[in-house]
């Protein structure tokens, strides 16, 4: 975290109300590229995430493609978007899946450096302008009436050390970890969590 981003923390523990144009919560894929995309369009952007270390933290097979999920990576970099590109330069394994069946199924896959991959998406949200990178967990959504059309928007978040900021938009990422539970011993007990390590996220 640079040094602006850590005085910002420990102003906002008092309560006080900090004003941006869009609030990214969670800093995996999607809230990586929902961050970027935004900030590249110079729009004032902060992305919430649970642990500084753990922004692009990829599961224990860290892969990347695939038949499921390949053209989606595609997608997103034709769009511009760093997925595709971090990727490329971390990967340890190539191979092209399905070669025994027809076109329409084939499908590229890498294998990524897992601990380099993170490091390189974080660096990439660090650098890059109209971004700020914030620890926190965000635990409510802030609404108001829209005077216009009479319903409620979303206005704000609020974290759990009372920390308010105000947007435009909200943009939530959190994937499984949103109000996630961990099951042990057949069921028999469970706590909210994400994976083994990380909380769940309770917005």
């Amino acid at each position: 975290m640079t040094n602006e981003n850590t005085k910002q923390t420990q102003t906002n523990t008092s309560g006080d109300i900090q004003q941006t144009d869009v609030v990214v919560v969670g800093a995996g894929h999607a809230g990586i590229e929902a961050a970027l995309a935004c900030a590249r369009l110079g729009v004032d952007t902060v992305l919430f995430t649970l642990s500084l270390d753990a922004v692009a933290n990829m599961p224990c097979n860290p892969s990347i493609g695939g038949s499921a999920k390949g053209h989606l990576v595609y997608e997103i970099d034709a769009l511009g978007g760093e997925m595709g590109r971090a990727a490329d330069r971390v990967t340890l394994q190539s191979r092209t899946l399905n070669l025994g069946k027809g076109a329409a199924v084939h499908a590229k896959r890498i294998q990524a450096d897992r601990a380099k991959y993170r490091l390189l998406m974080k660096h990439t949200l660090e650098c890059q302008d109209h971004l700020r990178l914030m620890q926190a967990e965000v635990t409510e959504l802030l609404t108001e009436r829209d005077e216009k059309t009479g319903k409620s928007r979303i206005s704000g978040v609020r974290t759990r050390l009372n920390e308010s900021w105000l947007c435009k938009c909200a943009i939530i990422c959190t994937g499984t970890f949103l109000d996630s539970r961990i099951f042990c011993r057949r069921g028999q007990l469970s706590s909210r969590s994400g994976r083994i390590a990380p909380r769940g996220t309770i917005v």
